[in-house]
Parts: structure tokens; sequence; C-alpha cells
């Protein structure tokens, strides 16, 4: 579908009081656009230029609605190499991305979230050997990471940091399940990137499964996919459950994949950048620092496992998906706390407590350290 079709099918529905479907992040785009939520900048440097135009941006929030925004023509880089940020960071985009009413807001939303939470039950992934993430693959000595505009966000981060609204695909070797989560990735070179995975995240115990057997772990990064995808990357889901189940659960349909030539790792078939490595035990460099969700530096450099990167897979005229961290509100603060709150709710629920008249995870802390539990007043 073209992007006009897109936009039309997209108005139309609104018109009828429906919920626009979408099929990629251009046709979500096209929607967003339409409802005056995308901002579009031309000219922004990589270098430090867009972290703070997304910074300023975030903090003129108002009613829970920062725009997505667009960066395109950026200096040094071909026409059509985009790089996005804050994609899930309003109400009306969080209830597009879930199928829900794109008038609610706020508590209202978290309700009909945690609704949908009491019916939802993963949906396979579908294999296919077809897909727009196909159009381009590098391998070899075409591999090149900072062919795409790779921000430097801080002043003071280590480097270019082109894992941050990201998917680290891993399979764990004993159980056979594929998970994916958002860890921070760092370029090194052309051809090499540092992966940080924080202690005890399912990434990190299947890597450290492969490394206690001496044996290289393989790794997909995927940079630019359905908002969908980043928000079910950054939030907790049950050990066992592949994320690509539990998204397609909650698109209603299965996630169409492609299985990568090196990994055997699936990737979004309408991904539009997706690196495939292989990570070794012995092989580390040193990552870091980045400028973190708490609003400051929250770790020093370390040595970190390193991708070597054999292939990077791209749409034509690709977008790079960027999520800047910082002080809250952030670029994505106001998802965070939206999925956290009805996740919590449903939570406390199964738990046993009863009438819960509300939850909220305040931007304050992040999505994690500052939550409201409302409950019916039964004693004095």
């Amino acid at each position: 579908m073209s992007a006009l079709e897109a936009r039309k099918l997209a108005e139309d529905e609104m018109k009828a009081g429906k919920t626009p479907k979408y099929t990629d992040l251009r046709e979500w785009l096209e929607i967003v656009d339409s409802v005056g939520e995308l901002k579009k900048i031309d000219g922004a440097d990589w270098n430090l230029e867009m972290g703070t135009l997304a910074e300023l941006l975030s903090r003129e929030t108002k009613s829970g609605a920062v725009p997505a925004v667009l960066f395109d023509n950026v200096p040094g880089y071909p026409k059509g190499f985009r790089t996005l940020f804050a994609q899930n960071a309003s109400f009306k985009r969080m209830a597009l991305n879930l199928g829900l009413d794109m008038n609610l807001s706020s508590l209202d939303l978290v309700r009909a979230f945690r609704q949908k939470l009491v019916t939802h039950e993963p949906i396979k992934h579908k294999v296919v050997t077809k897909g727009p993430i196909l159009e381009n693959v590098d391998s070899g000595d075409k591999v090149d990471l900072l062919k795409f505009p790779v921000p430097f966000m801080h002043e003071l981060d280590g480097g270019r940091f082109i894992g941050t609204a990201c998917l680290v695909t891993t399979r764990d070797p004993d159980e056979g399940w594929v998970n994916f989560g958002a860890y921070r990735g760092m370029v090194h070179d052309s051809k090499t990137m540092g992966l940080y995975i924080s202690p005890g995240k399912h990434g990190s115990i299947q890597r450290n499964k492969y490394f206690e057997r001496g044996k290289p772990c393989p790794v997909i990064v995927s940079v630019g996919q359905d908002p969908v995808l980043f928000m079910v990357s950054g939030n907790e889901i049950d050990y066992g459950v592949s994320e690509f189940d539990y998204a397609g659960g909650l698109k209603g349909a299965p996630i169409e994949v492609i299985e990568g030539k090196s990994t055997g790792l699936p990737f979004a078939a309408h991904a539009e950048i997706v690196i495939e490595g292989w990570m070794d035990p012995t092989d580390r460099k040193t990552e870091g620092p980045f400028g973190e969700w708490t609003g400051y530096y929250a770790s020093s450099s370390r040595p970190e496992p390193v991708i070597r990167v054999e292939n990077i897979y791209y749409r034509n005229d690709p977008i790079l998906c960027c999520a800047r961290p910082g002080r809250p509100p952030s670029d994505y603060s106001i998802a965070k706390c939206m999925v956290k709150a009805a996740l919590i709710w449903e939570q406390a629920e199964k738990w046993g407590v009863p009438d819960v008249k509300g939850v909220w995870c305040h931007e304050a802390g992040g999505g994690r350290l500052f939550n409201i539990i409302s409950i019916k007043q039964r004693y004095p």
C-alpha cells in the first residue's frame, strides 16, 4: 500500500469512529501525521543536535502528547536516510499501537489496556521468506553501521548509540524460545558494536548460557520497527514467552518474521533496519557511558561483549528508530508509565487485592520508581 493510500484509508476509518490499522512503521507514520502528531525536521546534525531537539520537544509536553520527531536531510547522509524519535510519546499513539480508542487518555487508556490484557493470549509468529526488510542486504566488506545517521545524543556519552529504540533478539540454547529486549548498543566502528544488557534480564541469562560453554552467542538487533514491538521490548514479559508472540496477541495477528541467514534468528519482515552478528565470550571492548532514563550517567565505562556484524538488512530510504533517555519527561516515559500501570493493575488483581480503582506510574519515577495504587476505602 502506498503512503497516500495508507493515509486515505486511515482517515476513512477515523471518520467512521474506528481505530486505523497499519502494517508497518511507514503506514503508522502516515496515520500519526494525519492526526497532527508528527513533527518533521530537516537539516539537524547527528552530533548532539538530534538529541537536544528531541529533549526540548519532550519538555513542551501537554496532556501527554509529545510529537513523534522525524529527522530528514541529515548532513553527510543520503536523502531518505532518516531517524525517528519519540515513537510512543503520546496517549493517542499508544492507543493506535494497541488498536484502542484514540480519544482515550491517562487512566481511561490504562483501564482499556488492562481489559485487553485480561483476554490476551500470545499468537505464535509466522516465518516467511519475503518482506520489505530484504530490499537491501549488506554482508562482509559492505557492512557499515555508520551508513545510517546514528546520533550522538548526550555530550558525555562514550560514543554514538545505534541501539536505543531497539529489539535485541537471542535464543535460549537449552529451551529454544526466542526473547527480545531493549538493550543499548554503542557503535565501535563500521563493523562492530558494543551491547550492554542489565544483569538478570532474559537476554543476559540466555547470552550467559552460551558464554559459560565457551561458545559464541548469535544475536539480531532491530533498530527500526513497528512501535508496538518497541513497546513490548521495554517491558517485562513472562519467562519463556517470546515477545514476538506476545506482540502478536496484542495486534490480533501473527507477526511475520524472516530468519537471518547467518544466525537463523527471527526478525520482523516489515522492519526498517536489522543488524545480525555474533558475540564471543572473550571479545570485549569498553562500552559507555550513556545518559540514561534516570536523568544522569547511571554507570561508567566498562568492558562489554562486542557484536561482530555479519549482515545488515534494510529497506530503501530506511528509518532508524531512536529513544532519547533522560530526566523525565523523556521522549518515551509517558508510554512506559501507561504500560506499567496496566501491568501492575493486572498483577494486583491476580494477587487478590480487592476493589482496585486505579493504578498510575508517575513520570517522575521514570515509569518504574513512583507507583500508586488506589483501592476502595473499607476501614477508617
